[in-house]
């Protein structure tokens, strides 16, 4: 009997990462006028932001159907596996209630969901913790209960560059989008308990990055978990955050990467940069 661990698309995991740790990744759709795509599938995070960016409104974005999740049940069913399921945030997607009507539909009980209530880079914390327990030979029912109890220490604090895909998105007057363009203003958001909010707005890059910093040293990181710096198009974006991190000395000891993909990026545009990580206690 072995343990399967399933995530979404919105974890934003690269595909020969999750292959080597043995993670199933099930697809969120994306819709750029008439073409049609799956995240992670047919579409790379650098061809999302090229048709982003050539395009007047934005993509829209589909929850992966039950029947996707299904097929991974079943497939657990027939070998005799137990299931541990991440997925993106039920306040941001139905993502999670189709993976609750998979479970229902295929009758099989050793499937354990969890709502991460988180995204992207967030997810990936919670998914690679799961994946580490399972490997310290953790039953799914208990992996599934140590990642709950984590999740609720999982933050994302980032800067927006534009306004401009909020207002694509119908969450912004083309007013308050306007007065963005125009006053250089740029957003701080933060993901937490779920949901994703304004935590601050700054004029100019140079002021939203202190305000970041800020957030970051009032929510210290916990070093005894990876730490993700965020990007949704230009990894050098780094270069504004990270050797400020360093000279302050609180720059995470086990630093990764991750590219924001179409779940998030659809919403935050090009530009954006922030952490995800563990809060430390």
């Amino acid at each position: 009997m072995g343990i399967r661990i399933i995530t979404d698309s919105a974890a934003d995991f690269d595909a020969a990462v999750a292959k080597r740790r043995q993670i199933d990744i099930v697809p969120m759709g994306v819709q750029f006028g008439d073409a049609s795509f799956l995240a992670g599938k047919n579409l790379s995070n650098e061809v999302f932001y090229q048709l982003l960016q050539a395009g007047k409104e934005n993509p829209s974005t589909s929850q992966p159907t039950p029947a996707a999740f299904l097929r991974y049940y079943e497939e657990a069913k027939a070998a005799g596996d137990q299931v541990v399921v991440i997925t993106l945030s039920g306040a941001l997607s139905g993502t999670l209630q189709s993976a609750e009507i998979a479970k229902e539909l295929s009758e099989y009980e050793p499937v354990y969901i969890v709502d991460s209530r988180t995204a992207s880079a967030g997810m990936q914390i919670l998914v690679n913790y799961a994946c580490k327990l399972r490997r310290g030979g953790l039953t799914a029912e208990s992996i599934a209960s140590e990642v709950n109890k984590l999740k609720g220490k999982v933050r994302i604090f980032a800067v927006m560059d534009t306004l401009e895909y909020l207002r694509r998105g119908g969450r912004l007057s083309g007013f308050q989008a306007g007065l963005g363009a125009v006053t250089k203003l740029k957003p701080t958001i933060a993901v937490w308990d779920g949901a994703v909010g304004i935590v601050g707005k700054s004029f100019g890059m140079s002021a939203a990055v202190k305000h970041l910093l800020k957030m970051l040293e009032e929510h210290p990181i916990d070093d005894d978990f990876p730490s993700y710096f965020l990007y949704s198009d230009d990894k050098t974006r780094e270069e504004l955050l990270l050797p400020k991190l360093k000279e302050l000395g609180r720059l995470p000891q086990r630093l990764h990467y991750c590219g924001v993909g179409a779940a998030i990026g659809t919403h935050i545009g090009p530009g954006a940069l922030g952490m995800a990580y563990i809060e430390r206690e």
